[in-house]
């Protein structure tokens, strides 16, 4: 979907689902989905943290719990 976009799968503790990062230098995203999780949690997850990266959220300068409840 995005040529500036890659995801990782990491080890993380069950409550975090995930999360994307943004690289301003190289105009980069990293979507990090936690591996312990099922592949469709993950999907889930992925297509949620797409929205971030489609809303431009990394630009907003609302705190991220604000951001979260507007996601959902």
């Amino acid at each position: 979907m995005f040529d500036n976009c890659s995801t990782v799968y990491l080890n993380l503790p069950y409550k975090i689902k995930g999360f994307a990062v943004y690289n301003t230098c190289e105009d980069f995203y990293t979507i990090v989905l936690n591996s312990r999780l099922s592949y469709t949690q993950n999907l889930s997850t992925y297509m949620h943290e797409l929205k971030h990266i489609e809303n431009n959220d990394f630009y907003n300068t609302l705190d991220v719990n604000t951001l979260e409840t507007l996601a959902h």
